[in-house]
């Protein structure tokens, strides 16, 4: 009985309608409205919606309902009589567009789904079906879309978008990007059927940096709800970058003769499909290598040596550093340090020196020798022995050995000084000091003897220069006597007058000189003495000068 009623209400509400606009009724009153839109709750919504015109008919009416009811309380928005608009729905409705026959509602704050029809003179009654338009509302909104270029090329700008669909132009989401620093424009575009297309285009300028990495866009809505974020990886072509020879770590640690190999590593899209080699000698030189591979292999050897590598693909060229390979080598130039002569008693020590190429992290061990012997406990770098005796001196040598191998020393001899020799000092040094001490007490010697020497021969230049008179001529009464001087030579053995023979012959070769009682002038003469009464005897001249005053 209600739905008859109601069916019945229908009816007579349509005829009266009907009734009050005469002539409004006519099949050419065509309405356009899309079947369905879909709004985020809270939004709007724009229903777009034309209509054609009765001919010669300036004037209308445009209502809109909700439900497919006439009733007042349905009336969502009134263009003649905005008072009738239900309580709910006052300044929440208007008309969009300004062309005359458009009929396009926009309802702000979206609540909640219905169908909504507009009724113009008579276009929906009881001999026509009302054209309705179903809003559905939804609590989750769209995920925005990323549109990317599919050949990003580094250095090459190229505009990437994310857009997302909505129903409300006048307040669209607001569209982030995960990256910032790049330009971007905002713009809307009408899609179709009250759906709106709001985009944000950034101007991206590839880097080699962001291939594979994660572009991410979100979309605000002014309600404040946040779309789930949208998310594409770059795909960028570049030239090969990072481009490094590896080292393949077969061995901990590589000796000369060892196969390594090398790898020319690099980061390009796409990948590297060319290779060069190089090997840098230590003179400066650059050799280039024939194998154009990804990996070669090498030998050790002796010298060291570092390789580089260049890298290509269809966007250019990248070149590696230069890369040493680290080579173990036995210790080079194996010497020992320290001194070869100790005093007995005295501490020894001695160093194994040797030229080190390796690594600093390279252990090494040492063992030492005393005559082809080892010297038992030490196997340090630093030999020190104290107290030495007679038998620590001996040749010495040293032994230092890494995961290259052992190297050896020439022999080192140390010689053991006796207590006595000086407090440590070479023997060239003990053997120098004494001859030159033995030379300068030759050189004051021979001065002396010089010196002596010429002494004597003016004494007997002095005395020949004079002629020695027997008398006392020239002298007068009352002058004074004059001084002589004589050398007496004793004859050994000979005797005057026996025992005044013995005691001549005792007598010492001296100088013997007498003195006035006044200073006189002084003569000196040589005078041989020979006993009166015995022959002369012949004697050998003495280097002795005796001198006497004589007075005449």
């Amino acid at each position: 009985m209600m739905e008859r009623y109601r069916h019945l209400h229908r009816i007579i509400l349509m005829v009266v309608l009907q009734g009050g606009f005469p002539g409004s009724y006519s099949k050419d009153r065509a309405i356009t409205l899309p079947e369905s839109i879909r709004a985020l709750r809270g939004s709007c919504v724009e229903i777009p919606c034309t209509f054609t015109r009765p001919r010669g008919n300036k004037d209308f009416r445009l209502v809109w309902y909700k439900g497919i009811d006439f009733r007042p309380d349905k009336i969502i928005f009134s263009q003649q009589n905005p008072s009738d608009v239900s309580e709910g729905n006052r300044g929440r409705t208007s008309l969009v567009g300004n062309e005359p026959n458009s009929c396009s509602l926009r309802i702000n704050d979206v609540r909640e789904s219905d169908s909504y029809y507009p009724y113009i003179h008579g276009n929906c009654d009881v001999t026509s079906v009302c054209q309705t338009v179903r809003v559905t509302v939804s609590d989750v909104p769209n995920e925005p879309a990323i549109q990317i270029p599919t050949d990003l090329t580094e250095g090459e700008r190229a505009p990437i978008s994310c857009s997302v669909e909505h129903t409300c132009p006048p307040r669209p989401p607001t569209l982030q990007w995960n990256r910032a620093g790049y330009k971007l424009t905002d713009r809307q575009q009408s899609l179709k059927d009250g759906v709106w297309k709001a985009e944000t285009v950034m101007e991206y300028l590839p880097s080699y940096r962001d291939h594979k990495a994660k572009l991410e866009c979100e979309a605000t809505y002014p309600n404040g709800l946040k779309s789930k974020s949208r998310s594409a990886a770059l795909n960028i072509r570049y030239s090969p970058k990072n481009v490094a020879v590896v080292i393949s770590y077969g061995k901990k640690e590589r000796k000369e003769g060892d196969a390594v190999s090398l790898t020319c590593d690099s980061d390009a899209n796409p990948a590297a499909n060319a290779f060069t080699w190089y090997n840098n000698k230590r003179d400066g030189t650059v050799e280039l290598r024939e194998e154009q591979g990804r990996s070669i292999t090498v030998t050790v050897g002796r010298g060291r040596e570092t390789f580089s590598c260049t890298a290509r693909n269809p966007l250019g060229t990248g070149n590696s550093t230069l890369s040493e390979l680290q080579v173990l080598y036995k210790a080079q130039n194996v010497t020992i340090k320290g001194k070869d002569e100790v005093k007995e008693g005295a501490a020894l020590e001695l160093e194994c020196h040797f030229s080190d190429y390796n690594p600093p992290t390279t252990q090494y061990s040492y063992s030492w020798y005393l005559n082809g012997n080892p010297v038992n406990g030490e196997t340090g770098r630093i030999l020190q022995i104290n107290n030495i005796t007679e038998s620590h001196s001996g040749n010495y040598s040293c032994n230092v050995q890494n995961g290259a191998g052992p190297s050896y020393s020439p022999g080192f001899t140390v010689t053991l000084m006796s207590a006595q020799t000086g407090e440590g000092l070479p023997m060239w040094i003990v053997l120098g000091g004494g001859a030159v001490a033995v030379l300068v007490i030759l050189l004051v010697l021979a001065l002396y003897l010089f010196l002596r020497t010429s002494r004597k021969k003016q004494k007997l230049e002095a005395s020949g220069g004079r002629g020695m008179e027997t008398n006392n001529q020239g002298h007068g009464p009352n002058e004074e006597p004059e001084n002589y001087y004589c050398n007496v030579s004793a004859i050994a053995g000979s005797s005057r007058n026996g025992t005044a023979g013995t005691q001549m012959g005792e007598i010492e070769l001296e100088d013997i000189y007498t003195e006035p009682k006044e200073p006189i002038d002084v003569e000196y003469t040589l005078v041989d003495h020979v006993p009166g009464k015995e022959a002369p005897q012949t004697q050998n001249p003495t280097d002795e000068t005796e001198y006497s005053l004589v007075t005449f």
